[in-house]
């Protein structure tokens, strides 16, 4: 006969054991569930919870925006710019953390990438317009410019919008300020324009002149802000205002010479190695922006028989109407521009050729909101700078 201890012995055994047995099965079937559960059953807030984690310990937003058709965001992570670019229409990425600079575009400070869209190599710039009494509170515009240049050398605008929502705005101090304001901190460009490789900029802030300059076939900055020296004007630059700033070009010193030919009216960069010799000239290509100041202009300099036919009367004979709208086409077009805007008459008093005058503005972007008005009505449009020497 059993002893009784034995037998309940046996009995606790049976149901620990039917006990373990009957908890792996369960185990086993949440595993096996897990398993096959889509990710699309996790809960969304731990998802979003998870990513606004990542993202507050990683990056930190500039600029966030939507114009109705596009989403952009300008953010920096490891220390780097980048943006991303969100086609709302299409329902796909333009851009995806592609590596930003600040450059300028139509004379403004904007955030560029470089990507594709429908198949061509485009530009992807983001403007800023800062309010100097609202430092956290701005404006901003979306450009897709076409990286290949027109028979004119002008560069091609493939979309324009403005922003119709800001819901970001952390651009650092002094960047997108407008210039002529008066402030210490604002800058001011004194020459801006492109050439094939190039975007140039040479600017005043703080009381100092500082250059930029942009190169957009390898995406660098090759300099970004350095000091720019006004240079004596001697031998075949006797009739230019010429910057020069110290950059880096395949990790050698070089010397960039931002130059505005008064008298031809040209406007070029070239770049100097150490040894005194030149390893590129390159002139600029479509419109550029010219705001040197008569203080910088050599003092009695006419143009002679090194000029060609230029006044050389330097930047007193600017005028107040340098911005113009222009719109391209003939007398038809002419008809159905007047119907929007009745001044409108067709110009044929500037370098750039004829066109279709809609406005004269002494600020760009006055002429660029008319520019707007006009594309949204489907008129082949852009503003293009003249100067009196221009007519």
């Amino acid at each position: 006969m059993q002893s009784p201890l034995i037998v309940i012995s046996k009995v606790a055994s049976l149901a620990l054991a039917s006990t373990l047995v009957i908890s792996a099965v369960i185990h086993s079937g949440m595993a096996k569930a897990a398993r096959e559960m889509p990710e699309t059953a996790l809960p969304e807030t731990l998802v979003e919870d998870e990513q606004s984690l990542e993202i507050a310990q990683f990056t930190r937003d500039i600029l966030a925006y939507d114009t109705g058709d596009f989403s952009v965001r300008v953010f920096e992570r490891g220390g780097g710019t980048f943006m991303n670019v969100f086609d709302n229409i299409q329902g796909i990425t333009r851009l995806n953390g592609a590596p930003a600079s600040l450059s300028a575009v139509q004379g403004q400070d904007a955030y560029v990438s470089f990507g594709s869209f429908n198949g061509r190599q485009v530009e992807y710039a983001s403007q800023v317009f800062a309010k100097p009494q609202d430092p956290a509170g701005g404006f901003a515009r979306f450009f897709i410019l076409d990286q290949n240049f027109g028979p004119g050398g002008e560069v091609s605008v493939i979309r324009v919008e403005d922003a119709e929502l800001v819901s970001v705005f952390n651009v650092p101090p002094g960047v997108g300020l407008p210039s002529g304001g008066g402030g210490t901190t604002q800058p001011d460009t004194l020459l801006f324009f492109e050439t094939q490789t190039y975007a140039v900029r040479v600017f005043n802030r703080g009381g100092q002149r500082l250059m930029n300059v942009f190169n957009r076939r390898t995406n660098s900055q090759e300099v970004n802000g350095a000091l720019a020296s006004l240079v004596n004007p001697v031998d075949q630059f006797e009739q230019s205002v010429s910057y020069v700033a110290t950059g880096g070009l395949t990790n050698q010193p070089v010397r960039y010479y931002a130059r505005y030919d008064y008298c031809s009216e040209t406007t070029f960069l070239e770049v100097y190695n150490t040894n005194g010799a030149r390893i590129l000239r390159e002139n600029s290509v479509g419109s550029g922006q010219n705001r040197i100041p008569p203080a910088d202009f050599p003092p009695g300099q006419p143009c002679g028989e090194n000029g060609n036919g230029g006044s050389g009367a330097g930047p007193d004979t600017r005028v107040n109407d340098a911005y113009i709208t222009a719109v391209f086409g003939g007398e038809s077009t002419l008809r159905e521009v007047q119907r929007f805007f009745p001044d409108a008459f067709l110009d044929s008093s500037s370098r750039q050729g004829d066109f279709i005058n809609v406005g004269a503005f002494s600020s760009e972007e006055d002429a660029i909101i008319r520019m707007l008005e006009l594309r949204r009505e489907g008129f082949n449009t852009r503003v293009i700078f003249r100067d009196v020497r221009f007519r």
